[in-house]
């Protein structure tokens, strides 16, 4: 995989760890299939919750477009209030196209994982390729600012980044993908009751500096499968242990504060650290060791001058390992 900056490059070999890309209808067949297969489970799909659900004597009363339905817990993945600009620290917009170019204009050797152009008051942008064979790709342009941007905003920019990557050439577009992703929420966690839990990405399931999820939520839910198997319900998200989230808030602070240098800061990670490193604390796999050269690979002296603007996100006191 690479990382490019107007000023340097770093490729780093990602073969002890490999990269995956796991196509969401696969992954939803696989669950409903399961599903079906189980007497003990109702998926209902086209279902809408009508207000709020009411507490009864014994568990909760929900009522919905297909019906009312009666539970002793509730796990929850709305999000309980919305995020809003400034409760915030940086948001992760991103627009991405998947194209066919029937000139071989990838090489599927390596990925482009951040692929950094002029920042702008858009905030720090960024291309990402991922080639799929020598004529197909995913093409990717990723913004971390300070508010977040509809793929119409992104429209342009994206299609400059596939003019740079197939230089000109005519292609055909297969799928979009679109999301905004918070990094850093400063409000506090929903309160954690005994059998109503809200669990998702406003709830602590995403990693605050990447916005990385998936892998989280897979180890989550068979936490939370094997506490529902003992007749138990410890299904919210554990908090980060408190040197990563304080590690998570400086990183962002230093990028929303002074985004002219996050080009340099990602290049200098992975060209200062071994790959599988930074790739194992990246994916919260990471040892003492692995925490400890990404701290000695990034400027000391500028990420501890933003400890304090770091912790004086209210969430940063309020959010507390459980």
């Amino acid at each position: 995989m690479r990382v490019n900056s107007a000023r340097g490059s770093v490729t780093f070999d990602c073969s002890a760890l490999p990269y995956d890309m796991l196509p969401s209808g696969a992954f939803y067949a696989e669950a409903q299939a399961r599903i079906a297969s189980s007497p003990n489970v109702h998926l209902e799909t086209g279902a809408v919750v009508i207000g709020v659900p009411e507490r009864m004597k014994q568990g909760w009363h929900v009522e919905t477009s297909a019906g009312a339905v009666r539970a002793r817990r509730i796990i929850d993945t709305r999000p309980a209030v919305a995020p809003q600009i400034g409760n915030v620290i940086l948001w992760q917009s991103f627009f991405g196209q998947e194209i066919e170019c029937p000139p071989a204009r990838f090489d599927t050797a390596v990925a482009d994982l951040m692929d950094f152009v002029e920042t702008t008051s858009d905030g720090i942008a960024f291309r990402y390729v991922l080639p799929l064979s020598t004529t197909r790709a995913l093409v990717e342009y990723t913004v971390f600012g300070p508010r977040p941007l509809s793929p119409l905003h992104l429209s342009r920019a994206q299609d400059d980044a596939i003019r740079s990557v197939t230089k000109g050439a005519a292609f055909r577009v297969i799928r979009d993908e679109s999301g905004v992703l918070p990094m850093g929420l400063t409000q506090s966690p929903p309160a954690v009751e005994t059998d109503y839990a809200r669990v998702g990405l406003m709830a602590g399931a995403g990693r605050e500096s990447t916005g990385y999820a998936f892998q989280r939520i897979q180890r989550w839910a068979s936490a939370s499968a094997a506490s529902l198997r003992h007749n138990g319900f410890d299904v919210a998200h554990r908090a980060d242990a408190l040197p990563q989230r304080a590690m998570d808030r400086v990183f962002l602070t230093v990028l929303r504060d002074k985004p002219e240098l996050a080009p340099e800061l990602f290049v200098r990670l992975f060209s200062r650290t071994d790959a599988c490193r930074v790739l194992r604390f990246l994916s919260d796999c990471g040892g003492p060791l692995d925490v400890a050269s990404v701290i000695a690979s990034l400027p000391l002296g500028l990420f501890l001058r933003q400890l304090r603007t770091a912790f004086e996100w209210p969430s940063m006191r309020l959010r507390s390992a459980r």
